[in-house]
């Protein structure tokens, strides 16, 4: 499983972390804190005009109807 949280650093408390704990329960867990310079952060319309462009783009790419996509996932997530 992956989160990505984008809050500001004046959010950051225990109860954020008591929260990522209860989350991630007995697993282990990357934490990588960066910077968010986002200034102009992409609109929906942005990201649907993005993604309508690639869809068209992959038009005529069929994927098997046997194919299991959920363990294709979780095999690039280990």
């Amino acid at each position: 499983m992956q989160l990505t949280y984008k809050l500001p650093v004046d959010s950051l408390n225990s109860g954020f972390l008591e929260a990522i704990k209860t989350q991630f329960a007995g697993k282990e867990v990357n934490i990588t804190v960066e910077d968010s310079n986002d200034a102009n952060p992409a609109s929906q319309m942005d990201a649907f005009y993005k993604m309508e462009k690639l869809r068209k783009k992959l038009k005529k790419v069929k994927v098997d109807p046997n194919m299991d996509l959920s363990a294709l996932a979780n095999e690039v997530n280990m």
